[in-house]
C-alpha cells in the first residue's frame, strides 16, 4: 500500500520502505546516519542498507525516551 500520510498508523509486522526518489534526498540520508548515534528503538527494526523498517511491536510508554508531554497532547485534541 501507498502511503503519503505522515500520521498513518501503523501497525505490528507493518513493512516501511522508501521509493527509490525518496532514497536520494539528503534529510534523509542524514536521518539514516544518526541512527547511528542515537540507535533504533527496540520495538522497531532497521535496514539501513534497503531503506526499510519494520515494526516489531508497538511501544508502550516507559519504552518512549523522547520528552513528550502528554498532557498538552489531550488539551490539543480536545479543542
Amino acid at each position: 500500500m501507498k502511503v503519503n500520510i505522515p500520521s498513518f498508523r501503523v501497525s505490528v509486522n507493518d513493512v516501511i520502505t522508501l521509493k527509490e526518489k525518496s532514497r536520494k534526498v539528503g534529510a534523509i540520508n542524514e536521518s539514516l546516519e544518526a541512527v547511528v548515534r542515537r540507535g533504533v528503538p527496540s520495538w522497531l527494526e532497521l535496514d539501513k542498507d534497503n531503506y526499510k523498517g519494520t515494526v516489531k511491536a508497538l511501544p508502550v510508554r516507559q519504552e518512549i525516551t523522547m520528552p513528550i508531554q502528554e498532557q498538552l497532547i489531550v488539551e490539543l485534541y480536545s479543542k
